[in-house]
């Protein structure tokens, strides 16, 4: 009697008995290569870098004097209650699919949570758990720094409005991230020879596509008019000839006092946004200032070069999500048939997290260039210097900014330069103790 394989060891086998050359794999690694190598090679080159905000740099603490032993102390406390768990978590989603992937009895589980008979139902729901439990895995963390942020007059919003906040943003990461991993994973099934190219050409696209539309995504908070703030953004616009897109004002007022602005999208997409709390917190030379540093970022297209490498460091990691799919090794390794096998789960949700953990930290550190030139052309399209610090004191106070981190938690988490490194830079100042932050005198 001959026993017929199945497609499943049809195809391990198949692999397995291909020459060693160059297998898909080992393409997929090879272009995984090229395009982190890309990422690196484009940051280099586009980057303005600057040594006075890299991560062994000067943290300026002698820059304290501009603020008020009452301000200083306030900021103290609300970062020494959120910095440690913030941390963690920052950290926990990743840490906890690293521990998965190492447990054979969780991977095993997670696979058989749907019949085999329905592979990409199994893919689906082993993706959906485990995504599921590292948002969970965060949520106490999340919830102290929540009443944290209450304690010191940070959030305003109601808990019921909080936790249905956190509920739907989970939601869309698990049934996301579930859709994708299954779509990977059944794509290397397949087309386990070229599949790979549409799955790394795929994040490409999304990113870019996410890129665009984040703008659209804002809205969906609320937004308010504001005339007056929108012509202000508009002349100042035409003075420099930048097309900014368009003009939004967020309400976030009902759910904390902090004030923001930041640029997003790209194209026909771009649009500067500010949140409702800057025409009732700042002054009018700081709201100045401020429509200033986000025109430069417009100006000098920052937010496309972020696009740019995000897409080649998402499509860098796609390849290599795919490249241990589709070894024949790891799948060994992990009891996996076959490169759309269930078991193969725990190891894409590891790899994408762990390298959003060190890509957050790569984006941190370029970040914090592209905002310390943002600060410096700002100024010099003002012409203000004394205007753009009291702006600076101004979001320290009220957002109660980390004044003097330590070297480390600086390097790996800031995305901009610290307020005291911000004051210093600027050339031309009078006395720090002579700031009128939010223009309170």
């Amino acid at each position: 009697m001959v026993r017929r394989s199945s497609p499943e060891s049809s195809a391990t086998l198949g692999e397995s008995s291909s020459s060693p050359g160059l297998t898909p794999a080992r393409s997929a690694f090879g272009a995984s290569l090229v395009l982190y190598a890309a990422t690196i090679v484009t940051a280099v080159i586009w980057v303005p870098w600057d040594s006075a905000v890299a991560p062994w740099a000067d943290l300026a603490t002698d820059q304290l004097s501009a603020f008020t032993p009452e301000q200083i102390n306030a900021t103290d406390a609300y970062v020494d209650d959120v910095w440690l768990t913030g941390l963690v978590s920052w950290l926990a989603p990743a840490v906890l699919a690293l521990v998965v992937l190492f447990v054979p009895q969780v991977r095993t589980a997670l696979a058989r949570l749907a019949p085999r008979q329905h592979p990409a139902l199994s893919r689906f729901l082993a993706a959906a758990v485990l995504l599921a439990a590292t948002r969970l895995a965060t949520l106490p963390f999340a919830l102290v720094n929540a009443q944290a942020r209450r304690d010191h007059d940070l959030l305003v919003e109601s808990w019921n409005t909080w936790l249905l906040r956190w509920l739907a943003e989970s939601a869309v990461v698990v049934v996301l991230g579930a859709l994708g991993v299954g779509l990977v994973l059944t794509l290397l099934q397949r087309w386990s020879r070229r599949g790979w190219i549409a799955i790394v050409a795929g994040a490409v696209l999304v990113t870019l596509g996410a890129s665009a539309v984040f703008p659209f995504l804002q809205r969906l908070e609320g937004t308010a008019a504001d005339p007056v703030l929108t012509a202000r953004v508009l002349d100042l616009a035409d003075s420099l000839g930048v097309d900014v897109g368009s003009v939004t004002v967020i309400e976030t007022a009902d759910r904390a006092p902090v004030i923001n602005a930041h640029v997003s999208g790209w194209g026909p997409t771009r649009a500067v946004t500010f949140y409702d709390t800057v025409a009732t917190t700042a002054s009018a030379e700081e709201i100045d200032a401020l429509v200033a540093h986000e025109l430069v970022h417009v100006r000098e297209g920052d937010v496309v070069l972020g696009t740019v490498l995000a897409a080649l460091a998402v499509g860098a990691t796609a390849a290599l999500v795919a490249s241990l799919a589709l070894s024949a090794r790891v799948r060994a390794s992990l009891r996996a048939l076959n490169p759309g096998d269930a078991r193969l789960v725990p190891i894409v949700v590891a790899v994408v997290l762990s390298a959003s953990v060190v890509g957050s930290i790569a984006a941190a550190t370029v970040s914090r260039a592209l905002e310390a030139r943002a600060d410096r052309e700002a100024i010099a399209v003002t012409g203000n210097s004394e205007g753009y610090a009291n702006l600076i004191a101004c979001l320290a106070v009220t957002n109660k900014s980390t004044l003097a981190p330590s070297q480390w938690r600086y390097a790996l988490r800031f995305t901009h330069p610290t307020p005291l490194q911000r004051l210093q830079a600027i050339e031309g100042l009078s006395a720090l103790n002579d700031l009128d932050p939010c223009g309170r005198s």
